[in-house]
């Protein structure tokens, strides 16, 4: 597989983000006292707009040095931090709440992503929630050539290369509920998103709960 930190880290300062967070369904079931976590926080938007609403304990993670540079630049009030892989840098039982915001569509390995949501579930307090945006496969000419593409490739349908040197993945609905098994889904529905590359692809929102 290619590298993504080395897209992100060289091509993502200039990427504008688009997939919309939906702060009705977040605010109605997260207090504004909550410790939340951004996972792939990018240069900030989220957390600004959490900040804007009133919470105050947000702490962002990215592993693109220059993307938590932007947002430090931007936001210079929010916690962000350069995240290098691996284990997070939480105890247990840390935050109330996360954020996953088209993260799995630049985690291409299935292996990771369940990682991934190991170690989320490590640092959620129990009850705690998460919400995810995220894309999904879709049936359109353009996408089906580049699935087809990227199966041969990378042996995976739906990982499919973009014209300026990245690597992502659209999922299936089935693959996604099965990586969230073991959560209560509190709302899974689909949706259309605008791409950061100026296209509309399939996607999901989903907020989900760590039984406890």
């Amino acid at each position: 597989m290619q590298d993504q930190r080395r897209y992100w880290t060289e091509r993502g300062r200039d990427k504008t983000f688009t997939t919309p967070f939906r702060m009705d369904i977040f605010s109605h079931h997260v207090d504004k006292k909550a410790r939340i976590l951004d996972f792939g926080c990018g240069y900030g938007r989220t957390l600004a707009e959490l900040a804007e609403a009133g919470y105050d304990d947000l702490t962002g993670l990215d592993f693109s040095e220059p993307l938590i540079e932007r947002g430090r630049a931007e936001h210079p009030d929010l916690n962000l931090i350069a995240y290098p892989g691996g284990r997070l840098p939480f105890d247990d039982n840390t935050f109330d709440a996360a954020l996953m915001l088209g993260v799995f569509t630049c985690i291409i390995e299935t292996r990771e992503q369940a990682e991934t949501l190991l170690e989320l579930k490590r640092v959620l307090k129990p009850g705690g929630l998460l919400y995810v945006n995220d894309f999904l496969l879709n049936r359109d000419k353009r996408n089906l050539d580049r699935y087809m593409l990227g199966q041969e490739k990378y042996g995976i349908y739906g990982i499919f290369d973009v014209e300026d040197g990245g690597t992502m993945r659209h999922h299936d609905r089935n693959h996604m509920e099965a990586l969230f098994f073991d959560f209560e889904s509190l709302l899974f529905e689909e949706t259309i998103f605008d791409t950061m590359h100026g296209h509309h692809s399939e996607g999901f929102r989903s907020l989900m709960r760590i039984p406890g």
